[in-house]
């Protein structure tokens, strides 16, 4: 890797599973697997890959020797003045020439370029590899929420549909109002609507699912709802920013990148330095036909070897050298600052998916005793409607908000996951196995 730094070992998250079994087969892994197989974007950056690859050879090519095969003809039909004399003739000549690179800076440094470019296209499939890891997850976990927001729809429908005939014959019975009637009807008419709106949404999140892997996803491995977090190891925020402008996938593109800029200035330079070659040939030359002054010359046929040194020394080539030098250096202060650039974007990634997770962390515990005191709220709440002490509107806001927190509670375990795996991506850390061991924590089959 670029400037050979030693790798920064920061530990990764630990996630634990109070009431599920690691050991257990997941399916987010799987459908990394077959997005890995399916989605074009990816299947572009292997190309692009293999493509940067061959830049390699193609610069030792530069050092190596250059055969080929040479030949030609020539007819020449002469007429001095006055025409006094008229000569004719034709030759051809065929030789293999052989032309050995002895001192050419340019390619010595093309070589050196093509095994940067090479590995540039290996980091940059390795960030195609990270990025489909980050679109996988996000799809995945968005299609469990939808399936959680459609199945508290249905929950909240058929409460309410409990709730709505509950007040329906207290009011026949004369304990119950019109007014109580149609608060409940409302919230069931607005449940009925939101049902539908949660069933388009995970239709729609089932097809981005589909694009990715190429065909419907069927059930989902889930996450269990007593599932418990553990913060980023180190607890430190500025030992992942300092991983992330150092190890960012993005960060040693760029440092790739500025290192090609580099040479390329270095090359354009030897734009201006002597250049020596080996050339060694070997052929067949003959003169056929000739004449001359209306006598015929016999045919001449020889075979020649030929090894010599060319040697070029560049004087002058209308100020081309110096203007590319000038470009080279411009792109190389261009890359320099993109580098700077994807060093400050990594800083802000890493801090913000930091952030993130210890903030939603945070957010966790704090619905979590939410949900505690809303599930108590509804007891009671029930226990004064059966008393007569409250009316059974009371009943649907307290059972609403329990079902509001608990939809919270499971968008906020998703995005503690997904902050895990952008925290490690800003870091340079994020591969196969950091999926795998998220993977293992979805066990819990889907809801029906």
């Amino acid at each position: 890797m670029p400037g050979h730094r030693p790798r920064i070992r920061v530990a990764a998250l630990a996630l634990l599973a109070l009431c599920a079994n690691p050991g257990q087969a997941s399916d987010l892994y799987q459908t990394y697997l077959k997005a890995v197989d399916h989605d074009m974007a990816y299947a572009a950056a292997q190309q692009r890959q293999q493509a940067a690859a061959e830049k390699a050879p193609q610069g030792l090519a530069t050092l190596l020797p250059h055969l080929s095969l040479e030949s030609g003809a020539a007819w020449v039909d002469r007429e001095h003045s006055g025409g006094a004399r008229r000569d004719k003739d034709n030759s051809n000549a065929y030789a293999l020439v052989l032309v050995q690179p002895l001192l050419r800076w340019q390619n010595v440094i093309d070589h050196a370029q093509g095994k940067a470019q090479a590995t540039a296209g290996e980091i940059e499939l390795l960030a195609a590899r990270q990025d489909l890891m980050l679109r996988v997850a996000d799809t995945y976990f968005e299609l469990l929420l939808a399936e959680d927001q459609l199945h508290t729809s249905r929950e909240q429908v058929r409460s309410l549909g409990q709730q709505l005939d509950k007040a329906q014959r207290f009011r026949r019975e004369g304990s119950g109002t019109e007014n109580e009637v149609q608060r409940i009807q409302a919230s069931y008419d607005l449940a009925q609507a939101e049902q539908i709106a949660a069933g388009n949404a995970l239709r729609l999140q089932q097809q981005a699912m589909a694009r990715l892997i190429g065909n419907d996803p069927g059930e989902l491995a889930r996450l269990d709802d007593q599932v418990a977090f553990a913060g980023p190891q180190p607890a430190r925020m500025e030992a992942w920013t300092e991983q992330a402008r150092a190890q960012n996938l993005k960060v040693q593109a760029a440092e790739v990148r500025r290192l090609i800029a580099e040479q390329e200035v270095e090359k354009q330079q030897a734009g201006h330095l002597p250049t020596l070659d080996l050339v060694a040939a070997h052929g067949r030359f003959a003169s056929v036909g000739g004449s001359l002054y209306d006598v015929t010359v016999p045919e001449e046929k020889y075979t020649q070897t030929v090894v010599g040194v060319q040697l070029s020394v560049p004087l002058y080539a209308g100020g081309g050298t110096q203007s590319r030098t000038r470009e080279a250096r411009a792109l190389h202060g261009a890359a320099e600052d993109e580098l700077e650039d994807a060093r400050r974007e990594a800083d802000f990634m890493a801090r913000q998916a930091y952030l993130n997770l210890t903030g939603g962390l945070s957010q966790y515990q704090a619905l979590q005793q939410a949900l505690r005191s809303s599930q108590s709220n509804l007891q009671i709440t029930t226990h004064a409607f059966e008393a007569g002490a409250r009316i059974s509107s009371d009943v649907v806001d307290a059972e609403q908000q329990v079902t509001r927190t608990t939809l919270q509670l499971a968008r906020q375990r998703y995005a503690i996951l997904q902050a895990q795996l952008r925290l490690m991506a800003a870091s340079g850390s994020l591969g196969d196995d950091n999926l795998k061991r998220l993977s293992a924590l979805l066990t819990r089959p889907a809801q029906g």
